[in-house]
C-alpha cells in the first residue's frame, strides 16, 4: 500500500509541473521515455513537501493551487542573518505566509520556518554559506542557547509549525560538522519539548562516514547540483548519483527526505553557466525553435541553441517524466518522503 500511496504522491506532483503555462502538443514529439504516470491507483495522502523562496514569488498561488491537495509541508525559505549577525525574516515571507494561511487556513499545511547561513554585509551584499559565521554561533555553550532561544522565539512567534535548518558550505571541515551536530542534538532537544519538528537539510557531500548523526530530526538530503555554475553542461542529477544518495541516507537513523530539483542550466560556451526555471527553458526552447532529447542516464531534457551574439548554449532541465524517473530511482531504496526545490517558474496544471 505504501507503495501505492508513493506512486500518488509522485503523480501529484507531476501533474503541478505540468504547466501554468500551456505546452504546445508537440512539446513532447521528439521525445522518448519509459517513465509514465498513467495507470496510478490514487489514494488520498499527502506526503511531500515544497520550499517557497522569499525572492520568487510570482506564480506562486497557482503553483501551490495546482496542488493543494496534496502538498503536507510548506517550507518558508528563509530568516538568514543581518549585519549585526541577528535572524530576521525577510518581509515577503511573512506576507506570503500571511496570505496561504488567510487562503487555505491555519491547519491546512504543515509549515516550517527555514534558516540558513547566510549574512548581509555593510555594503549590501551577502556573505553566503558562512562558515565563519557557524563557528561563531556554536563558539561556547551561551552562544549555542542564545541561538536555540533566537531560533525557537521566532518559529513560535511567527505561528510556524516546525523548524527547519539549512547550514550548507561546511564540506569536509569535521571540527566545524561536530560542533554542528551539537548544535543539532541540543535544538531538536529544545524543540522537542515544545512539540516542534526539526527538518536538516543537507548537501550532497556530507562526510556522513566520518561523523554520528542522532535520531530525531527528519534528514534531507539534496539530490541535485550534479553539474551546474563551474562545471561543463549536465544534469543536476542523474540515476548514478540518486543510487549514491539513497546509499549514503542508509546510515541516517529516523525518517529520511530527499530532495529534488525543478528547472535546470543554460550552460553557454564561454563557461559561464545560468540557473533557468522550467518554464524559462521552455521559452527559450521555444523561442530559438530547436529540438529537444531525453538523456538517458538522468531523463533530463536537453536541447542546444545559438544567442543573438552567435554564442552556443546547451540547456539541461528537469520537468514531470525526470522527476518521475528521478523519484522511481530512489524508490527502489524504500519508501520515502520528498521535497520539491522549489515553488515558482514551474509549469502546472489546475488539478480540479
Amino acid at each position: 500500500m505504501r507503495r501505492i500511496i508513493s506512486a500518488y504522491i509522485l503523480c501529484t506532483l507531476c501533474l503541478l509541473l505540468l504547466g501554468c503555462g500551456k505546452k504546445d502538443s508537440s512539446d513532447t514529439n521528439n521525445i522518448n521515455s519509459s517513465q509514465t504516470t498513467e495507470n496510478v491507483i490514487i489514494e488520498d495522502n499527502k506526503d511531500f513537501s515544497v520550499w517557497l523562496t522569499y525572492w520568487d514569488l510570482k506564480n506562486f498561488e497557482q503553483e501551490i493551487s495546482a496542488a493543494k491537495d496534496n502538498i503536507d509541508n510548506i517550507c518558508y525559505f528563509a530568516a538568514y542573518f543581518n549585519t549585526d549577525g541577528k535572524l530576521f525574516i525577510p518581509q515577503e515571507i511573512t506576507n506570503t505566509y500571511k496570505q496561504i494561511k488567510s487562503k487555505y487556513g491555519e491547519n491546512k499545511y504543515h509549515s516550517y520556518l527555514s534558516f540558513v547561513n547566510d549574512l548581509l554585509k555593510p555594503d549590501g551584499t551577502s556573505s553566503l554559506k558562512d562558515t565563519e559565521l557557524l563557528y561563531t554561533l556554536f563558539s561556547t555553550p551561551e552562544q549555542i542557547e542564545n541561538h536555540i532561544n533566537e531560533i525557537i522565539n521566532m518559529t513560535v512567534n511567527g505561528g510556524y509549525n516546525g523548524i527547519e535548518i539549512d547550514y550548507e558550505g561546511i564540506k569536509s571541515d569535521i571540527k566545524l560538522w561536530n560542533l554542528y551536530l551539537n548544535f543539532i542534538n541540543q535544538l531538536y532537544a529544545a524543540a522537542l519539548a515544545k512539540s516542534i519538528p526539526v527538518r536538516i537539510v543537507l548537501e550532497p557531500n556530507v562526510p556522513e562516514k566520518e561523523l554520528k548523526f542522532t535520531q530525531g530530526p527528519e534528514y534531507v538530503i539534496m539530490c541535485y547540483n550534479l553539474y551546474g555554475a563551474g562545471t561543463v553542461p549536465g544534469p543536476k542529477a542523474n540515476e548514478k548519483f540518486l543510487t549514491q544518495m539513497a546509499e549514503k541516507m542508509k546510515a541516517f537513523p529516523g525518517k529520511v527526505n530527499f530532495a529534488f530539483s525543478s528547472g535546470g542550466y543554460d550552460f553557454a560556451e564561454d563557461g559561464t553557466a545560468k540557473q533557468v526555471t522550467e518554464i524559462e527553458a521552455e521559452t527559450l526552447r521555444t523561442e530559438y525553435n530547436t529540438a529537444i532529447t531525453r538523456d538517458k542516464d538522468s531523463n533530463c531534457i536537453v536541447f542546444k541553441y545559438k544567442d543573438l551574439n552567435g554564442l552556443s548554449h546547451e540547456v539541461w532541465y528537469a520537468d514531470k517524466e525526470t522527476l518521475n524517473f528521478w523519484y522511481s530511482v530512489i524508490n527502489k531504496y524504500g519508501d520515502y518522503g520528498f521535497t520539491l526545490w522549489r515553488i515558482g517558474g514551474n509549469v502546472c496544471t489546475d488539478l480540479q
